[in-house]
């Protein structure tokens, strides 16, 4: 036969705990879970502050895809006509053009990959419909 042993120990009685450590031990746990609860709180409304932010200002950083457009043509002139880039290297400008086009992107990839679970596009009214 299998004994269950108690967790406390067969010497001490119940009736001899201290009742102000048990209120002790509940109030510990209280001032824990608020704290805890605080700063979830604070973390959630950065995040979602943060989020809503960065999809305000997606519409804008989405014109640097059409610079970047732009800038192809212009590498182009400079290469043909090396004076009129004002001593500027024709490489510069397709430099700028990657640039461009690469931070338009990985910004719409990154507010993607940080969007808060259940939460959209706030400002997707401002893009195109066949931008998806």
């Amino acid at each position: 036969m299998i004994e269950n042993q108690s967790i406390i120990g067969a010497d001490l009685r119940p009736d001899t705990h201290n009742p102000f450590a048990r209120m002790l031990r509940y109030v510990a746990r209280v001032v824990m879970t608020l704290a805890i609860g605080v700063v979830l709180g604070v973390f959630y409304c950065a995040w979602h502050l943060a989020f809503f932010l960065l999809c305000m200002f997606r519409p804008v950083v989405n014109v640097l895809m059409l610079g970047g457009v732009i800038m192809l043509p212009i590498s182009f002139a400079a290469f043909v006509k090396p004076e009129a880039a004002n001593g500027m290297p024709f490489w510069v400008f397709l430099l700028m053009a990657v640039g461009f086009i690469g931070f338009a992107l990985g910004y719409s990839k990154f507010i993607d990959r940080i969007t808060p679970p259940g939460e959209t596009d706030p400002f997707e009214r401002y893009r195109r419909r066949d931008w998806k």
